[in-house]
């Protein structure tokens, strides 16, 4: 009992995110109610599997142990067949909520892929210019090797002129 009443309250923790309205509601129009504090009690929106979407009226201290325990429905019971319609409804949120999750991660990871392949043609690409910057190194390399070559061959020859002479 005590995992199903946790289990519901959070998903209507969540219903309250999801559907972007405040569970407590400071600023009504009259007539007023006052809690056993003599305050103005706050209007309260209950997700309770129960009472999904039904206004009530509680003490502004309600989450400090419950308040002075005012306690007051603003809305008439809704009927069965309207409960059941939230109840339905809400879990359709929940249920496109989670999907809305999904895809943001799907196309998270599609953008993701789609990075990575454009990374991975830029080191191909990359790789290719490497490679022809070798080559071109290569035959400078030889053609140096050559001139160094001849240069020795022109010294060791321009020596032997001139040692004659």
């Amino acid at each position: 009992m005590a995992s199903s009443s946790s289990s519901s309250t959070a998903r209507c923790r969540r219903r309250v995110v999801l559907l972007r309205q405040p569970s407590r509601e400071d600023d009504y129009e009259p007539p007023r109610r006052y809690c056993y504090h003599k305050m103005v009690a706050s209007r309260w929106t209950s997700w309770t599997d129960g009472n999904p979407g039904r206004w009530f009226y509680g003490c502004p201290y309600y989450y400090q142990d419950g308040g002075c325990g005012f306690f007051a429905w603003h809305d008439n019971e809704f009927g069965e067949r309207a409960n059941t319609v939230i109840k339905e409804l809400l879990d359709d949120i929940d249920k496109l909520y989670d999907e809305n999750s999904i895809l943001r991660r799907a196309v998270h990871g599609q953008r993701v892929s789609e990075e990575l392949d454009a990374i991975q043609r830029d080191l191909r690409k990359l790789k290719h210019t490497h490679e022809l910057y070798d080559v071109e190194l290569r035959k400078w390399e030889k053609k140096f090797k050559v001139a160094i070559s001849l240069l020795f061959v022109t010294c060791v020859w321009l020596y032997l002129l001139y040692r004659k002479m």
